[in-house]
């Protein structure tokens, strides 16, 4: 399916994604009735130590399978993953930060540098996918250490964790803890640290849009972006409406 989009999008399609967690490669068996993802314990896969290991049901990101989600989405789901799950930026604002308000996509929505949109319909979260990235003057760019390239457009972003605090509240109950975090820093250090744990407590979630061959791709690349939807949220309506027509008409 994937290797579809690729080609869809190079030959001139456009493609426009709403959704977070782009994170782990499944697999299709016996004629479509049986899907395989073993995710975490991918070393476990029975096609793990083969000439098809490629295809091994783990995260995209992380070898053998190594085909970073940015390279059809232009974003990673490792580079999220939690907000406003538990206390995973459990008081976070629940909305996008802008920073290239110029956008296309943005047009008519009365939104400008640094405002914050869909916090009330609470869309950022409760997985998000994001990159590496860098400030410049104000702007965020993909560093392009994680599969990015510099062509895509970071438009708007917020922050995610993959280490739930825990504030020793008596009876409350974590739901993430810091497992995630754990297997992030094994995927991408090798070994679990307080270095690599602290450097993998930090993500984000963005929407990015990127001319790609012959077409474009637009990731809104949060899971409750249907919260703005099913809210009524006018701006969230309004720019999702621009990328249908966009998409529609180029």
């Amino acid at each position: 399916m994937r290797d579809a989009v690729d080609s869809y999008v190079d030959g001139g399609g456009n493609v426009a994604r709403f959704a977070g967690n782009f994170l782990w490669q499944t697999r299709i068996e016996d004629e479509g009735r049986r899907q395989i993802c073993y995710k975490y314990t991918a070393d476990q896969d029975t096609l793990a130590g083969t000439d098809q290991a490629h295809l091994v049901t783990g995260a995209w990101e992380v070898e053998p399978v190594n085909r970073p989600g940015a390279l059809t989405f232009g974003v990673n789901g490792l580079r999220g993953v939690y907000a406003g799950l538990g206390n995973c930026v459990g008081r976070g604002s629940g909305g996008f930060t802008v920073y290239r308000p110029e956008h296309w996509a943005f047009d008519g929505a009365q939104i400008g540098y640094g405002d914050v949109f869909g916090a009330a319909s609470r869309i950022f979260g409760y997985e998000v996918d994001g990159l590496d990235y860098q400030f410049e003057d104000g702007l965020p760019f993909p560093t392009c250490t994680d599969g990015a390239t510099s062509d895509i457009q970071i438009l708007a972003m917020g922050l995610a964790t993959n280490i739930e605090v825990d504030h020793g509240v008596w009876g409350e109950t974590l739901y993430i803890g810091a497992a995630d975090a754990a297997f992030k820093a094994t995927a991408l250090y090798g070994e679990v640290t307080p270095e690599t744990l602290d450097a993998c407590a930090r993500g984000n979630g963005m929407i990015v849009s990127w001319k790609r061959g012959k077409g474009e791709i637009f990731t809104a690349a949060t899971c409750e972006w249907i919260m703005g939807l099913t809210q009524r949220d006018s701006q969230v309506e309004k720019i999702t409406r621009n990328v249908l027509d966009h998409f529609g008409t180029t």
